[in-house]
């Protein structure tokens, strides 16, 4: 979590300032305006990504996430791709928010409890879901009049679609796994 506070506050600064040194207008007032409007940006960000995994969380039905939906499948090809990215090394710094569904999906505690399987899978399905929508819909920022200039809400959604990505290749990857040992316990039922 402490990296992702990190990479959001450095790209916040960062916003503000090429807003600032490129608007021609180095007043004091300016740079407080454009911190304000950046800073509204981002927690207005923070606060729909919220809210939209909030909705997609209470509202859709935990059957469409549930091992084995055509969806949610991870290809050799798919986890090949992660593993070309390296994803062991980093896998473990991205942040892990299981805790507001109260399922930690940062450890697997039990690789043949069939019961535990299945909501691990689908946990990190809606998971994957509600990163996706997280790094597609950021845009909508750009709706809200303090930080709907282009300059402002354009690298306020990159960073946030960047940072929803990565959630959404950890969870694949994992699922890859998790999908091989709930199909084997369900052989061995």
């Amino acid at each position: 979590m402490l990296l992702y506070i990190l990479v959001i506050s450095i790209a916040t600064v960062i916003i503000i300032l090429a807003n600032f040194f490129a608007s021609c207008n180095l007043e004091l007032t300016n740079l407080m305006w454009l911190s304000i409007d950046t800073v509204v940006g981002v927690i207005a960000i923070i606060a729909l990504d919220g809210l939209m995994a909030f909705l997609i969380r209470r509202l859709l039905p935990m059957s469409w996430f549930a091992p084995g939906k055509k969806l949610f499948q991870v290809s050799k090809n798919e986890r090949k791709f992660y593993l070309s990215l390296k994803i062991k090394a980093w896998k473990d710094k991205i942040p892990e928010l299981g805790g507001f569904t109260s399922f930690h999906k940062n450890e697997l505690s039990s690789s043949n409890d069939i019961e535990y399987l299945k909501r691990f899978i689908t946990e990190s399905n809606f998971g994957v879901i509600i990163h996706l929508e997280n790094a597609v819909l950021g845009f909508l920022i750009f709706l809200i009049p303090l930080c709907s200039a282009p300059s402002i809400w354009i690298p306020i959604f990159a960073v946030n679609f960047v940072l929803s990505m990565l959630p959404v290749f950890v969870l694949r990857y994992v699922t890859y796994t998790l999908n091989r040992l709930y199909e084997k316990q369900l052989k061995a039922k």
